[in-house]
């Protein structure tokens, strides 16, 4: 008796297998496009993780006083009073060296400017994109101590600057808010 295969049996096995691994590909992009995905938001926590912390501690630590444009003096303070300052993509602050320090969108990013700093410095990596970014300052009276609220929101770059495609699952975007109250104020 020879041992070979027979045609049905090669038939059922080519049919097995061609059934068999359109459904393993399929399991296995889906799984990469996850893992993609996941990535993605794991960077964009981190970036932003990293971004509310960093502002946040600095600003509550350090300020003094809060000034609408630079150079830092007596005649752009605000907040000193009871009343909101208008929403704006910048503040600068004065710290107890009367040395000023702010944060401004620069681009898609955030930087971190200074009186020290020849340039501002990026806060945030060059695959994040943040958008809407607000910062402002509220005070409820004049015996009450000053709140900074930022905000703003990040994602991740698809690809030319920008956080949409044509595919849903590889958007991913988080918002931030931090209200900041002031120490030194």
């Amino acid at each position: 008796m020879k041992k070979a295969f027979m045609l049905i049996e090669t038939i059922v096995v080519v049919a097995v297998i061609g059934l068999t691994l359109p459904v393993l590909f399929a399991i296995i992009f889906t799984l990469m496009r996850q893992q993609i995905k996941i990535y993605r938001l794991s960077q964009i926590k981190r970036g932003g993780d990293y971004l509310i912390s960093i502002t946040e501690n600095i600003i509550r630590d350090n300020a003094i006083t809060i000034h609408s444009s630079t150079p830092a003096n007596d005649t752009n303070v605000i907040c000193k009073n009871a009343g909101t300052s208008p929403s704006a993509t910048s503040l600068y602050f004065l710290d107890k060296n009367k040395q000023w320090f702010g944060y401004l969108v620069s681009g898609n990013s955030v930087a971190s400017a200074s009186v020290n700093l020849a340039s501002p410095i990026n806060l945030t990596p060059s695959k994040i994109i943040v958008s809407n970014f607000f910062i402002y300052c509220s005070r409820n009276s004049v015996y009450s101590s000053t709140s900074v609220l930022l905000g703003f929101d990040i994602c991740y770059d698809t690809g030319s600057g920008v956080c949409t495609s044509t595919r849903p699952e590889e958007i991913t975007s988080m918002h931030y808010q931090t209200r900041i109250k002031l120490r030194s104020y």
